[in-house]
């Protein structure tokens, strides 16, 4: 129990692993930005390498929520979770996303402290973007179908080039629609192990629709300890 435990919360940490790799790490934002610029002839763009970190730090920033929001809009799918299943897989998959989030603030090191402005501004930001994905639940990664209300491609542009505004944001749009085709990719690769996971957990129980209260009771411990683990890595973190 306390190694399928472990590897529940290291999927959590790998899937912020390699968003963060992709985007800010290997370039995709830099090869974005950059791209734009040689495409629409907007070379001053790249003239002031301050200015030009700052934007591609931002605009992976951005990137790295609009995945975020779409990590946790795909979850319940990942781990075959619906409106009728048990609270503890409701919980396991919360927990998940917890893990996740902290792994990627991490990785980007982003504030936590609650009351830091800075985290006050993420969860926000983060809020706007899952509320625009809960509203475009159908919405598919192509380039034409990336939503006219999106925060991404209005925020992405007045960064990237605010000074030509409207083509810089169908460049944020396309854009957009790859960092969803990624996000899904990589989401993909890991949720069929979480969904093994839970399956093989369920067979051993012996459920099929319904699960024996020794299992459930299990399943609550489960959790439990999985929560105490990721609460003491917070504090831990804290007290740094």
């Amino acid at each position: 129990m306390a190694a399928r435990r472990k590897l529940f919360l290291t999927h959590a940490g790998e899937l912020a692993h390699h968003l963060v790799s992709a985007i800010a790490r290997d370039a995709m934002v830099v090869d974005f930005v950059r791209g734009y610029a040689a495409r629409n002839d907007r070379q001053k763009v790249l003239v002031n390498a301050e200015r030009l970190r700052e934007v591609e730090s931002t605009i992976s920033r951005e990137a790295l929520l609009l995945i975020a929001a779409e990590v946790r809009r795909l979850l319940p799918g990942g781990f075959g979770v619906s409106g009728n299943s048990h609270s503890e897989d409701r919980a396991l998959c919360e927990l998940f996303y917890t893990e996740f989030l902290e792994a990627l603030g991490r990785a980007m090191n982003w504030p936590v402290a609650k009351d830091d402005a800075g985290a006050e501004d993420f969860r926000r930001d983060l809020e706007m973007y899952a509320s625009w994905r809960e509203r475009n639940a159908l919405l598919r990664a192509r380039t034409k179908s990336s939503g006219s209300d999106s925060p991404f491609p209005d925020r992405c542009a007045i960064l990237l080039d605010s000074a030509m505004m409207e083509q810089a944001r169908r460049a944020a749009a396309e854009f957009q629609a790859e960092l969803l085709r990624l996000g899904r990719r990589i989401f993909g690769q890991l949720g069929s192990p979480a969904k093994r996971r839970i399956s093989v957990a369920r067979r051993s129980a012996g459920v099929k629709r319904s699960r024996p209260a020794g299992a459930t009771a299990n399943r609550s411990r489960e959790i439990q300890s999985a929560r105490r683990v990721a609460k003491k890595r917070h504090r831990d973190r804290s007290r740094r």
